[in-house]
């Protein structure tokens, strides 16, 4: 957890989104500002409006988030801490009546972290992508025949009947959420670190970048494509590693890569999470 800041900490709002649950339990009663999409809570902490941002960066179903992906790739900001939360999902609306319910909104990733249930339970629903459960809450509150994917505190907001809860599909749903500044953190002897690279266009390329990470020792715990902005059927990698930039293997390795990428950048060192925060 990156230590506790002295100016505000950005998130994307509205109030009861999961991000807004990640900024409170990682800075507890500490002053946020409130921004309405993840790269305007990077552009916040870019132009120091604020001193830290918290951004979801994968969850445990649905995989890497595009939109903070994409931002950290174009940003100078760092990684400098991880959180883990516990995502439980509810079905809400302003009734109990299922079978009034003609649409289901939240924002793609929870919808998509429920897929199978809203397939067993509301085979004929609508679902509309909205840019946040708690923008899909407030939706459902205006319309009986919508439903919203959100947390509790979204339906408690919004004074919303609970149809169901716990409906996603995996029962230990989580998102992962980093706290992104302009520097990241010391060493802590329990670290990680996130990289992304990309490699040229030729056969055994990714094998030997992975070998380096292998011929040093070092554990990769994920690694991801995203296609190359601007460069159309290119890609890069983002990867997470066991072990601080400052560590003789991992200095070693990045060093190496350098030598094998076209691109390598560090996005951060910063003390791995451990259990999820429910």
């Amino acid at each position: 957890m990156s230590e506790r800041p002295t100016g505000p900490v950005a998130f994307m709002g509205p109030r009861g989104t999961f991000s807004d649950l990640a900024v409170q339990a990682a800075f507890p009663n500490h002053p946020t500002l409130e921004v309405s999409t993840i790269p305007a809570v990077i552009d916040s902490v870019e132009r120091h409006a604020a001193e830290y941002g918290i951004v979801p960066i994968e969850n445990s179903t649905e995989g890497g988030v595009s939109a903070t992906l994409a931002a950290l790739l174009e940003s100078s900001l760092l990684i400098r801490g991880e959180l883990v939360l516990s995502v439980p999902l509810c079905l809400a609306a302003r009734h109990f009546d299922k079978a009034r319910i003609r649409r289901v909104a939240s924002h793609p990733q929870p919808l998509g972290q429920c897929r199978r249930w809203l397939g067993r339970e509301l085979p004929n629903a609508e679902l509309v992508s909205m840019s946040s459960t708690t923008a899909a809450a407030r939706e459902a509150a205006r319309d009986d025949a919508t439903a919203a994917v959100t947390s509790r505190l979204g339906a408690e907001l919004y004074q919303l009947a609970l149809i169901a809860e716990n409906i996603e599909d995996h029962p230990d749903n989580a998102t992962r959420f980093v706290i992104v500044g302009h520097a990241d953190a010391p060493p802590s002897g329990y670290d990680k670190t996130s990289v992304v690279f990309s490699t040229a266009h030729e056969r055994g390329a990714l094998r030997r970048v992975l070998a380096v990470f292998d011929d040093e020792g070092i554990n990769l715990t994920r690694i991801e494509s995203r296609p190359a902005p601007g460069r159309r059927w290119e890609y890069v990698f983002f990867t997470d590693l066991e072990g601080h930039r400052e560590d003789p293997p991992v200095e070693r390795a990045l060093s190496r890569l350098a030598l094998e990428c076209g691109t390598v950048r560090v996005l951060g060192s910063y003390p791995r999470a451990t259990e999820p925060v429910n």
